[in-house]
């Protein structure tokens, strides 16, 4: 029996790409983390960032397993959210996401999507111009003054603008990895991060 080939690159990363947004639309850590303020103002377009690189991270790499994928995803929420999670969605999620990956590489696409379509519909809240309610983080440790004048901006409402941003993202690094990245100034507040890893 001949072994199953696996779509072309591009097909791969539309089709997987549906199944990361899927997922992470129903991800409730990151979108408690985003609207907590945790990924800062643009906290929305950081998570269209992270499906754009975790569907490029699963699909060009010819072998990723779980154990690579809930790594990466647990750097994610540190490096960018300042978040750990210890509900075990992470592994839950990396679980989910191998497990389509597989049906992908191995051309089982109509199953795939049969899977997903079992997941039922969700809110779609990771887009490009979605209105997030960001809630600001209690500090008790202010003074009166200071409590006073927050008290009117508790909850500030961001419009994510039109996705633009274009940062390299690269696979987070781990213990003894040969990986280098060199920080050049973009434009102000923005910081492009290269990856140059060693073979």
């Amino acid at each position: 029996m001949a072994a199953a080939i696996a779509p072309p690159l591009a097909q791969q990363q539309e089709l997987f790409k549906e199944v990361v947004e899927n997922i992470f639309n129903r991800w409730t850590a990151l979108r408690l983390a985003v609207e907590h303020g945790m990924g800062g103002a643009l906290g929305l377009n950081t998570a269209i960032e992270i499906i754009n690189y975790v569907t490029c991270y699963c699909t060009e790499n010819k072998r990723v397993d779980f154990i690579d994928l809930r790594e990466v995803l647990e750097e994610i929420m540190d490096q960018e959210f300042q978040t750990i999670c210890q509900d075990e969605s992470i592994d839950e999620i990396s679980h989910i996401l191998i497990k389509y990956l597989n049906l992908l590489k191995s051309n089982k696409v109509d199953e795939m999507r049969a899977e997903l379509a079992r997941m039922g519909p969700c809110e779609i809240w990771i887009k490009s111009g979605n209105r997030i309610k960001v809630q600001k983080m209690d500090d008790s440790s202010g003074t009166e003054d200071e409590e006073e004048e927050e008290d009117d901006d508790d909850d500030m409402e961001v419009e994510a603008p039109p996705f633009t941003r274009t940062v390299a993202m690269s696979a987070p690094s781990t213990e003894g990895s040969t990986t280098n990245f060199v920080e050049e100034e973009v434009e102000p507040g923005w910081t492009q991060v290269c990856n140059r890893r060693r073979r």
